[in-house]
């Protein structure tokens, strides 16, 4: 099917809007339904503290990108909801109105129709790039559609879900202007301008070795093979990863030597040697400037202790590790077990490359996210998802031919039961069961650690916790007649997406102190003598990615967690 014969056929254009309206039904129902209700009728709780944030930056209340908070905050005020005059400049000011649920309802079905949409551009692309092979791109639109991780971020007022859905319009639309549009070249620099603005997506810049000339691109590629190219670019990504390490010794001269060993001199176009010689030195003066370090490194203290760049050497199998378990939990264990074989597909399949270089910048993102990321959120990984669902639905057809007909529905029915999963963490949410507790436990005096939130009450003297009560044998935290404690916060203490698997080290830990860390492990341990657990109210999950990770790094969620119980015992 070509892109000519895709405008024609009106039951793809069909199956298209299904796929829309799967995608819309969860992220739209959650959108509206999370965080409403909890403490009584028409009551709002904010869920993900991260929602809001563009919003805050374009009434200069935050440091962050304005892109999508002017667009929310514009259809706000078409539907009278926009921010009180005046607000713009005051911090406190600015986030109550950011995080009200007139402006979160508005920022969530924004996210959420964009997070709808991308699974239909995917399919676009799809359709441009393999044009005899409509079924990839439909499969790859429904396991988009279908993922509870890119759901998850769909449904919340952040910037995650409508960036990946600019970083696809862009893409998109180069794709099909190197393939059957060119007059659409026009559309890509303003695109390119709102996928990278929407949240920084620097990255998306590379797409445009797509528009080089095949000239230069032939050589470039003179006297390289697949083998060494590949060799090249890792160990140059190895040498950046390990410039851009806290830990790294001063020494780089044996990193730019590794560069230099992979390269074919002897075969390489004349014009190219002076760039290979400077290159490594290039990037070894670009990690001198303090924002690519910034952005490459991390600091070592933080408002909360430790800051990212605290990792030192333990990010490497940290990002290494990331990687292949959000792909795994984004689009299911039979799905990701495809990605391989669609590689190999993509490999095997030959030119034109060109359209395919569009997706260069996702590559890029991906060398970058497994090794010298410092900060690894999950979220930092939406935007591989719907590239890895394309590569999960090649390699599914390309592996079963005619016969994945038969088995399409129970391979898309795994990602759907995974979502459903995924989901009911949020409307589920241990924060519901926990008002139950107060009215049969009737607390007078507790303390409660980040993302508790628990209900306000009156003749409940409540506060938060600092790890710094627990000092001098807990002087300040026996106080208190209970303790709460959330795993959102207390998870910096154990492997998780940001530790890594490594955790013996508490100078290595992200966002904490040894002092918090080992208060933390020893509390949840029952280690400590004045805490006696009272309850626990957790998370609780029935797929195997969602069991396995809770077994090994937790619970999946960034805001969505455990929460212990503690009963604080007196002097």
């Amino acid at each position: 099917m070509t892109f000519n014969a895709w405008r024609g056929g009106r039951a793809t254009v069909a199956l298209l809007l299904a796929v829309f309206l799967v995608g819309l039904g969860p992220r739209l129902y959650s959108a509206l339904l999370v965080g409403w209700g909890w403490d009584g009728p028409g009551t709002f709780n904010l869920v993900n503290f991260d929602e809001g944030g563009s919003c805050r930056a374009a009434l200069e209340g935050f440091d962050y990108s304005t892109f999508v908070g002017r667009q929310t905050i514009a259809i706000a005020d078409l539907l009278g909801a926009g921010p009180p005059a005046g607000v713009a400049g005051d911090e406190m000011a600015v986030r109550g109105y950011c995080h009200s649920p007139e402006h979160i309802r508005v920022a969530r079905v924004y996210s959420a129709i964009t997070g709808a949409l991308t699974p239909v551009l995917l399919a676009l692309a799809a359709f441009c790039l393999l044009p005899g092979r409509p079924a990839v791109g439909l499969t790859a639109a429904a396991l988009l559609a279908l993922s509870g991780f890119h759901i998850s971020e769909s449904h919340s007022g952040t910037v995650d879900a409508p960036s990946v859905f600019f970083i696809y319009l862009f893409i998109t639309v180069a794709i099909a202007a190197c393939t059957r549009r060119p007059r659409w070249l026009w559309a890509a620099p303003p695109l390119l301008v709102a996928a990278v603005w929407a949240k920084y997506w620097v990255f998306a810049a590379f797409a445009l070795a797509a528009a080089l000339p095949a000239r230069l691109g032939e050589t470039v590629t003179r006297g390289w093979g697949k083998g060494r190219f590949c060799a090249a670019v890792l160990a140059l990504v190895v040498a950046f990863g390990c410039l851009s390490n806290t830990d790294f010794p001063r020494s780089w001269t044996p990193l730019l030597a590794l560069c230099y060993l992979t390269v074919p001199w002897r075969r390489i176009a004349p014009g190219m040697i002076p760039l290979w010689m400077l290159g490594p030195w290039l990037g070894l003066l670009l990690l001198q400037s303090g924002w690519v370090a910034g952005y490459t490194m991390g600091d070592l203290e933080g408002r909360f202790g430790s800051s990212y760049g605290a990792i030192g050497w333990h990010k490497w199998p940290r990002n290494a590790l990331n990687v292949p378990l959000v792909i795994m939990v984004g689009l299911g264990l039979p799905a990701a077990l495809c990605i391989p074989a669609g590689i190999r597909a993509l490999l095997r399949q030959g030119g034109p490359w060109r359209p395919w270089l569009c997706l260069l910048p996702v590559v890029v993102f991906l060398l970058f996210m497994l090794v010298p990321a410092p900060v690894t959120y999950y979220r930092h990984y939406l935007a591989l998802i719907p590239a890895a669902a394309l590569l999960a639905a090649m390699g599914y057809w390309s592996w079963l031919g005619e016969r994945g007909r038969r088995w399409l529905l129970p391979f898309l029915l795994w990602p759907a039961l995974l979502a459903w999963d995924v989901e009911s963490d949020y409307h589920n949410d241990p924060r519901i069961e926990l008002r139950q507790w107060y009215q049969s436990a009737r607390p007078q005096r507790l303390l409660f650690s980040y993302y508790v939130q628990p209900p306000r009450l009156q003749g409940v003297a409540q506060g938060l916790f600092r790890e710094s009560y627990a000092r001098a044998d807990g002087g300040v935290l026996r106080q208190a007649q209970y303790l709460l404690l959330s795993e959102n916060w207390y998870d910096t203490a154990f492997a998780n997406e940001l530790n890594g698997p490594l955790t013996h080290d508490l100078q290595r830990l992200v966002k904490t102190s040894p002092f918090n860390a080992d208060f933390y492990r020893r509390a949840l341990a029952g280690e400590i003598d004045y805490l006696a657990p009272e309850r626990v109210i957790a998370v609780e999950n029935f797929m195997p990615e969602l069991l396995l990770h809770k077994r090994w790094y937790g619970t999946f969620q960034l805001f969505v967690g455990d929460l212990h119980i503690f009963r604080v015992a007196g002097r």
